[in-house]
């Protein structure tokens, strides 16, 4: 599960900073709301199955 938490996490970095040189348009304004929208996915993924805690 944490490789897919950081799957989404690195996909919504890239479609957020891929929405930057489309600033002010349609492509950027889709690029933006997919990344936010990845963002939330993760935090929900995140909040759903947290990290196992050691027993040492």
């Amino acid at each position: 599960m944490r490789r897919l938490q950081t799957v989404l996490f690195l996909l919504a970095i890239v479609a957020l900073l891929g929405a930057i040189p489309f600033a002010g348009s349609v492509m950027g304004d889709v690029l933006w709301r997919a990344g936010i929208a990845a963002l939330l996915v993760d935090v929900v993924c995140i909040m759903l199955w947290p990290q196992p805690r050691s027993t040492e």
